[in-house]
């Protein structure tokens, strides 16, 4: 039993000994070293929330596999925030000055306030990227073809009806209800094939030229228009085409 209580003292002295030690070194801390100390604590824990940050920029850029250029920049951002959790963590190394400490600390402090004033610009950014992906996919639909319909303006003035397109560019001279030879703009006062296909105008009885006007080609329209007037003395009318689908002229067949 001696030697039972003999064993108990000393584990009691020991454990005695041992808080005191621990007290002493508390107590001897400079306010320099606890300052350090709790600066060490509050970086690990924006160090936390910078690593769940990054896990969400992650989580954001795997979501989004597509190879859009402005996808790029999530990831920039995702390496900067790596590179400066690295410097935290070497900010760690009780080495470091306090003045060192306390810049990597609020640099860490404005990056995190950056990221919370970014996410909604960010979410917005990822929503119309989503929805330009969305177009890309989906094939776009041809313009629906138009058709022309008889008693338009101009249309009691002949039976026979000859059809000319005006367009942005010039003019296409339509034979048998389907496109056929193109003329530029330009080229509209002296080009061979229109006064051809004018001068048969003229030579058929009771006809005149429809013009067709797409939404761009007024301006084609005044040229042609003025030299079948002009120069071949003709009828002319005009319709405007909504759209820019095919020309429909079954209805004349």
């Amino acid at each position: 039993m001696s030697i039972l209580a003999c064993l108990i003292g000393i584990l009691t002295l020991l454990i005695s000994v041992t808080m005191q030690v621990k007290n002493m070194d508390r107590k001897g801390q400079t306010e320099e070293e606890r300052a350090r100390a709790v600066e060490n604590r509050d970086l690990k824990r924006e160090a936390k929330e910078l690593e769940e940050q990054i896990k969400k920029l992650e989580e954001q850029i795997k979501r989004e596999r597509s190879t859009v250029a402005e996808l790029e920049k999530l990831k920039d951002r995702q390496v900067v925030l790596k590179e400066e959790l690295a410097d935290l963590r070497k900010a760690e190394d009780e080495t470091k000055s306090d003045a060192e400490l306390q810049k990597i600390a609020e640099n860490l402090r404005k990056e995190i306030v950056a990221l919370k004033k970014e996410r909604p610009p960010l979410n917005k950014q990822l929503e119309d990227l989503r929805k330009q992906l969305k177009e890309r996919k989906e094939a776009p639909e041809p313009p629906k073809s138009v058709q022309v319909q008889p008693g338009g303006v101009g249309l009691n003035k002949a039976r026979n009806i000859f059809f000319v397109e005006a367009n942005s560019t010039g003019i296409v001279l339509m034979e048998d209800g389907k496109e056929g030879k193109r003329i530029s703009k330009g080229a509209i006062p002296s080009n061979g094939d229109y006064k051809r296909f004018l001068e048969n105008v003229k030579k058929t009885r009771d006809s005149m030229v429809l013009f067709l006007i797409r939404r761009s080609g007024n301006e084609s329209y005044l040229w042609a228009a003025s030299e079948a007037e002009n120069k071949f003395n003709l009828t002319t009318g005009k319709l405007p085409i909504p759209n820019d689908g095919k020309i429909d002229l079954s209805l004349f067949d």
